[in-house]
């Protein structure tokens, strides 16, 4: 799962991006895109794990990739060239900045202000950018589809494009995201290979303060708010200061200074929940003596489907499934046991893989 940072300079998108992933990113005016992979913690491999005693265990991942900075007063071919750094992303993450901070100033908006203070501000100029890149693609693609179709028929494929185009194009106009629009599989893949950012899901990572974090609350909440919910996406609020504290102690010491924190989990799972939920991603989960792992697939992937994502050849040769739920071996800690209670389930191909199902694949040699 790839997701690409979006933020104004001055936001935090970096720093946030080296403590998800400890990639330390450098200084200066970078020119190309920083990327990181973030390892996500589940409690549930960590307890499959005390008890299976593997050789290796291996957690799901999320790779970020972050953007060199933005600048607003860039020319329209610079602005392209840095947002295509993470046009092949699976979704987004628009930081916006709550945080205060004397040392650094605020993002500005234009050459002479106004300064963007507030995340509201911030996120409207996210999405109009991204707007104005989609428009500028759609409108090339439809011209060039209509030409050809006054010239000569076209293909079936071409058709379904240019349909699909000829109902995002207005929309784009009316500030709408593709992804509001309620198209089908068809109509998406039909414009897949345009690599439309506002048809991509889009979190938002609302980067604040000590003070703010604990207190829950910062400048301008409820327009960011509404400013969400107008474009459908999720938040999490994320504190560069904490993060960096979290990440700088010891595994065992995190649990108590989040404890005193009143903070359940460290960013990295609170974002990771999220992208997961608003994607429509789940993790199964596979164990044995020589490998614990979690692996990540889409929400309605089927057990075929599932074998696949450990290796192409089980699903090639996949004879069946045998799947149990998590909380179910939880109760006995032990396969051969839950074998003999019957709490092991043969499936077929095109049984569907739960969240959090211990699988092993049956395959021909």
């Amino acid at each position: 799962m790839d997701i690409g940072i979006f933020g104004l300079p001055q936001s935090g998108k970096s720093m946030l991006f080296s403590l998800l992933t400890g990639v330390s990113v450098a200084g200066g005016q970078r020119t190309e895109a920083s990327v990181g992979v973030a390892r996500v913690y589940d409690e549930r491999v960590a307890q499959l794990s005390a008890i299976f005693k593997p050789k290796k265990t291996t957690y799901a991942t999320l790779t970020f990739i972050d953007l060199p900075s933005y600048d607003l007063q860039a020319s329209r071919k610079e602005k392209n060239r840095i947002l295509q750094l993470i046009q092949d992303a699976d979704a987004l993450l628009a930081v916006v900045r709550a945080f205060e901070d004397e040392s650094v100033p605020w993002p500005s908006m234009s050459a002479a202000g106004p300064s963007a203070d507030t995340p509201a501000k911030q996120l409207e100029t996210i999405k109009a950018e991204l707007l104005i890149r989609d428009m500028e693609v759609v409108e090339t693609r439809l011209a060039r589809l209509e030409e050809s179709e006054r010239k000569h028929k076209i293909s079936k494929d071409e058709e379904a494009e240019l349909a699909t185009l000829r109902l995002i194009q207005p929309a784009l106009a009316d500030e709408r995201l593709v992804s509001q629009l309620g198209l089908s599989e068809a109509q998406m893949k039909a414009v897949g290979s345009l690599a439309l950012f506002t048809a991509k899901p889009i979190i938002v990572a609302v980067n604040v303060d000590e003070e703010q974090l604990l207190s829950g609350d910062y400048p301008g909440r409820a327009a960011l708010e509404a400013s969400c919910g107008a474009i459908g996406s999720p938040r999490v609020i994320l504190s560069r200061k904490i993060e960096a504290e979290i990440a700088a102690l010891p595994e065992d010491e995190r649990g108590p200074f989040m404890e005193e924190l009143g903070i359940g989990e460290p960013g990295i799972q609170r974002l990771a929940a999220l992208v997961y939920a608003h994607v429509g991603l789940i993790s199964f989960l596979t164990a044995g003596e020589d490998e614990v792992r979690a692996w990540t697939i889409r929400r309605g992937t089927s057990a075929k489907g599932a074998a696949g994502k450990i290796h192409t050849d089980l699903e090639k040769h996949f004879i069946r499934a045998e799947i149990i739920p998590y909380d179910v071996f939880m109760q006995t800690k032990d396969l051969t046991q839950a074998r003999r209670l019957g709490q092991i389930k043969s499936a077929g191909k095109d049984e569907v893989v739960q969240d959090g199902d211990i699988v092993t694949i049956l395959a021909n040699a």
